[in-house]
């Protein structure tokens, strides 16, 4: 799997709220494989992918364009020193490293700042740029990416990976079983409000939301064991039979997948029955370690395994059917 262009998302600039970046190489990726991209406000974009029949059911596989960050909330005498607040769970170790480096977008540019958890005021740091900053102005931490061994390690991974998905879909669903939409949503990790005025824009018969989630030992949830289902979180609640179709193509299709219970976090998946949507929505995730801090570290097998498992489904109109006749209840 070429990750060329998933090191080329993990470089990019992309707060809740300000996904200009993401959402421009998503766009043009799209084009370039001949597709006509929907845009939806600064709320959400999606292409269509045409299947076999018209009359086919619509998967819709999304994913989040933002990434946890920080905006600024009070400039300081200097105008290089200021207050941020966090847009979302950015996170790091300040007693390992006080301060962290990160990249602050004005409105002239960006430049250089360093960051510091020493204020007293809950999710807030202390800024200090080597460019005048206005109240307003986003930060992110300084853009690391790279590809060690069978790892990929990057800032951002938490969801550069879903939308690195949606440039590698848009390349190899040519000809699927299904209609496929392939969309990206804005602010889920404050706000979740692309999410929304996507899941009022496009009629799905299933969703498929892709985003990164924690390995987690306890839960037997690592690196390198394949793509994550969430069965549950303050998101989402993936019924029995439904499970038990997942199960079954796990193992006819030999593609490992994982699954994780919560009852707090979640993803997009929440915005879709709250629109009233009957689709059933599938949380498939990347495990990584590290999660919404400088460093984040997942498996490539991992990825490779989850383009394999989506592309097998939107390949097969049967499985699709039957995932979507298990969203539904029936007599027992």
């Amino acid at each position: 799997m070429d990750l060329s262009s998933l090191l080329d998302l993990c470089g990019l600039h992309s707060t809740p709220g300000d996904e200009d970046e993401v959402v421009s190489f998503l766009l043009r990726c799209w084009r370039q494989h001949g597709l006509v991209p929907e845009v939806y406000g600064r709320y959400a974009v999606a292409t269509r992918i045409s299947g076999a029949s018209p009359s086919a059911p619509t998967v819709l596989i999304c994913a989040h364009a933002d990434s946890p960050g920080y905006v600024v909330q009070r400039v300081l005498s200097d105008r290089r020193r200021a207050v941020a607040v966090a847009l979302g769970g950015a996170t790091w170790d300040a007693d390992e490293l006080p301060t962290q480096e990160a990249v602050v977008k004005t409105a002239s540019g960006s430049g250089l700042c360093f960051l510091n958890q020493s204020l007293l005021e809950r999710q807030a740091v202390e800024v200090f740029a080597n460019i005048d900053v206005a109240r307003g102005d986003r930060i992110c931490f300084r853009p690391k990416a790279r590809i060690r061994g069978s790892r990929v390690q990057a800032s951002f991974l938490d969801n550069r990976i879903g939308c690195f998905l949606l440039t590698h879909l848009a390349g190899v669903l040519s000809t699927p079983a299904v209609n496929v939409v392939l969309a990206a949503t804005a602010s889920e990790e404050f706000g979740g409000f692309g999410a929304a005025v996507l899941a009022s824009r496009v009629q799905a018969d299933l969703v498929i939301c892709l985003d990164a989630t924690y390995a987690d030992k306890k839960q037997d949830v690592r690196l390198g064991g394949g793509p994550v289902l969430t069965l549950s979180d303050a998101s989402v609640l993936v019924g029995r039979p439904v499970w038990n179709v997942l199960e079954r193509l796990s193992q006819a299709w030999e593609l490992p997948l994982q699954t994780e219970i919560y009852n707090s976090s979640g993803t997009d998946a929440r915005a879709f029955p709250a629109q009233g949507s009957l689709a059933p929505v599938l949380p498939l995730l990347i495990a990584s370690e590290g999660n919404h801090s400088p460093q984040e570290t997942a498996a490539i097998s991992d990825l490779e395994t989850l383009a394999a498992w989506l592309t097998q489904l939107c390949g097969d109109s049967a499985a699709v059917a039957e995932l979507i006749a298990a969203g539904v209840f029936g007599e027992a």
